[in-house]
């Protein structure tokens, strides 16, 4: 298999919970390269068992009911623990099962492999195990009433939740069973843990990362907004009652500036960080806001949302 690697427009930084991460390889490959590496996808060499994955899907928020599934920042929409042979055990919708890799990066943009740094490899591998005695367990939805994303780690309890999982809690219930707690909050209110918990817990390092887009728009997204104030949160919709300051932020520190479309009709063009348009025309209905990122090698790298606007 040949590796498409670019070290262009990345923006090379110290593990995400400010250790020095022993990254093994950064790596930048397109859509595209990964539609023609698809079948043939191996992890990376330094990925061992018990090792996780996480993910950005690359959805655009709020074209459909899967941006449900999609969070501000990288690496924290999904993830899943590496129990070998390229095989990965991760609870999704569908329930606690085991994935080839392709199954998991043909739908991602961005991903990092995490290691367990204070875990030996017994317990790695007890992690693993442990994961792979839960296939067949049903899915734990985030946002179902009253209990919500509440994370157990003894699924043997008879307990309303007990017998299901959703994607987080897995690798956290996988540790916590061989003693240790790879949730930073801890058993602190709220108790559950997301995906921002692990990756910036002081017991995981990065030991890979893959970086296809970090362009994200953070104004506005998932809610409600009254003159250009958030007044609600939603799971899947934003609706805007008259103008917005829209905002994309990007983790690529060699991008120069970026354009804002609606419905892709050209706008405006910011060069200055963070990177931002006032919306402000009178119109109503479902609308496509995209912003497109541009580096000084070229590249360029898009995110988009889509709103409905009244006024």
């Amino acid at each position: 298999m040949v590796v498409i690697l670019s070290f262009v427009g990345i923006n090379i930084v110290p593990n995400i919970s400010g250790n020095t991460g022993k990254i093994c390889l950064i790596s930048s490959v397109t859509i595209n390269n990964k539609k023609s590496l698809i079948k043939d996808i191996k992890v990376p060499d330094c990925v061992e068992v018990g090792d996780l994955l996480f993910v950005d899907w690359r959805f655009d928020v709020g074209a459909d009911e899967s941006s449900i599934w999609t969070f501000l920042g990288p690496y924290n929409d999904h993830c899943a623990i590496y129990t070998g042979n390229n095989t990965f055990v991760d609870a999704e919708a569908h329930g606690v099962s085991a994935n080839d890799y392709f199954h998991i990066y043909y739908w991602t943009k961005n991903l990092v492999f995490l290691r367990v740094k204070t875990a030996n490899e017994s317990q790695r591998l007890a992690a693993a195990a442990w994961a792979i005695s839960q296939i067949g367990l049903p899915y734990q939805f985030y946002f179902r009433f009253p209990w919500f994303v509440l994370k157990i780690a003894h699924t043997n309890l008879p307990f309303p939740t007990a017998h299901e999982l959703y994607c987080f809690e897995l690798p956290w219930a996988a540790y916590y069973n061989q003693g240790i707690d790879i949730d930073q909050n801890g058993w602190k209110f709220p108790w559950w843990v997301t995906g921002n918990d692990i990756l910036n817990d002081n017991n995981v390092e990065v030991i890979y990362k893959e970086i296809d887009n970090s362009t994200y728009i953070t104004t506005p997204y998932k809610g409600v907004y009254i003159a250009n104030t958030k007044i609600l949160s939603a799971l899947n919709k934003t609706i805007i009652f008259g103008d917005i300051n829209i905002e994309a932020v990007t983790y690529n520190n060699k991008v120069t500036h970026m354009d804002f479309y609606i419905d892709n009709v050209y706008k405006e063009t910011d060069t200055t960080a963070p990177y931002t348009w006032n919306w402000n025309e009178r119109i109503s209905g479902k609308k496509i806001i995209k912003a497109v990122a541009y580096d000084d090698d070229g590249n360029q790298y898009y995110t988009a949302i889509t709103v409905w606007k009244i006024f």
